[in-house]
């Protein structure tokens, strides 16, 4: 039979009076957690000395047998087999003999130690070894002679040399000729030949005056300079154009002008290429066209 845990359709049509008691086990009961100040001291104790006699601390300490180290000695070192030296030195120095020589120092050559054929033959038990080839004597020392060294050139300390001042080399500036073909071809031909043709011809003067000046971007050094340059030739025309139209017309207006802008194509040749020729005298890399 179907009740109101399959869905709210089956629900009862009466509110319950109470819940039934489940059907599950009650859950274990958590021990008691204790605390850990139980049983602690409420007042902080006073801590008294002790009120007999006490045994000093030095009779506390267990006797070693030996006697005791003074502090402002030195400590001593055991010599052995391999601590016989105390320096360095006399570690490099061995005085032990050895198998083939009496004693050695860092100044002589190594020698030849006995053959191993001898040291095995020696052993007990050991199996006579057949003679081996031809022996050679063992190779000597090389003593090369020490490097020369080159003789200071600074003067001794303390006379007179040591306090001049260094000698002074004579110093060649480095060769600054310009030619005229470097000068040309870093102003371009573009930018000299339009001004050539206006100083010519007086009626294109302004037009090559401005197609000298659209190509002055391709000038290869210091062409912010000459750009400066024609902006102010532009400047001073354009002031002698205002002023012109003001007192006369058009074409005398553009007379006046051409003969200004005449002026400016024979003085603008001379100042890209100087400008240019300084650039290169400079050693100023050159720039890339616009």
């Amino acid at each position: 039979m179907a009740n109101w845990t399959d869905g709210p359709e089956y629900a009862p049509l009466d509110r319950p009076l109470a819940l039934e008691t489940p059907l599950a086990e009650p859950l274990e009961v958590p021990p008691p957690v204790t605390n850990p100040a139980a049983g602690a001291p409420v007042v902080q104790p006073d801590m008294q000395p002790p009120q007999g006699e006490v045994v000093p601390l030095a009779d506390l300490v267990p006797t070693s047998g030996s006697q005791p180290r003074d502090p402002h000695t030195e400590f001593t070192t055991v010599s052995s087999a391999l601590t016989g030296t105390s320096t360095a030195w006399g570690s490099a120095h061995s005085a032990t003999e050895t198998l083939d020589r009496s004693g050695w120092t860092p100044d002589q050559p190594l020698g030849s130690a006995v053959p191993i054929n001898t040291v095995q033959a020696a052993l007990p038990g050991a199996v006579p070894a057949q003679p081996a080839g031809p022996t050679y004597p063992p190779p000597q020392g090389l003593n090369f002679p020490p490097p020369q060294q080159p003789a200071p050139s600074f003067p001794q300390p303390g006379t007179p040399d040591w306090f001049a001042p260094p000698p002074q080399e004579h110093w060649q500036p480095p060769n600054q000729t310009v030619t005229v073909a470097q000068m040309w071809n870093g102003a371009t031909p573009g930018v000299i030949i339009p001004l050539i043709i206006g100083a010519l011809v007086n009626p294109l003067s302004l037009i090559m005056l401005g197609l000298s000046a659209i190509l002055a971007g391709r000038v290869k050094y210091r062409r912010a300079q000459v750009r400066r340059s024609y902006a102010l030739v532009g400047a001073f025309l354009a002031f002698i154009g205002v002023l012109s139209l003001f007192n006369s017309d058009f074409d005398t207006t553009w007379s006046i002008l051409s003969g200004w802008g005449q002026l400016a194509c024979w003085v603008l040749p001379l100042v890209v290429l100087l400008q240019v020729g300084a650039g290169i005298r400079a050693n100023e890399p050159p720039q890339r066209p616009y």
